[in-house]
């Protein structure tokens, strides 16, 4: 698998604020990604973190729980949200979707005990993937 990303800064907003609990007018780091599989696009990604956390190189950008752990903080939970919705036009076009096909939006937020450290809107064809869980009881 390889990626492609272009990070920048980005003004939290409403719902941002809300998912990260900062500050509507906070300054986040907001990384847009593409993954692709055999040169074919498989999912799209754009996270947002504090700028605290915002990683500074490729190695940092491969995982979040080493990096917050450098940071000394630990992630305790991840919590996912996942629904079913129509592409927007960008989307279909990097994705290089068929018509009619819709996709999985993912709503991920990583969790540092009570502290949300990183969020993130994962998209994903939803011709192409199954979506499996495991609940140990």
């Amino acid at each position: 698998m390889t990626w492609d990303w272009y990070s920048e800064p980005a003004e939290a907003g409403p719902d941002l604020a809300r998912r990260l609990r900062v500050d509507r007018t906070a300054t986040l780091t907001k990384t847009r990604y593409v993954f692709r599989g055999d040169g074919r696009p498989l999912q799209l990604a754009t996270a947002y973190e504090p700028l605290e956390f915002a990683p500074h190189t490729e190695e940092e950008r491969r995982s979040l729980v080493a990096r917050l752990d450098a940071h000394g903080i630990k992630i305790t939970e991840v919590v996912e949200s996942i629904h079913t919705r129509v592409p927007e036009p960008r989307e279909s076009e990097v994705l290089d979707l068929s018509a009619g096909v819709h996709v999985l939006h993912v709503e991920r937020t990583h969790w540092a005990g009570d502290r949300p450290v990183e969020t993130s809107d994962i998209v994903i064809p939803g011709d192409r993937f199954r979506m499996v869980y495991s609940m140990p009881l």
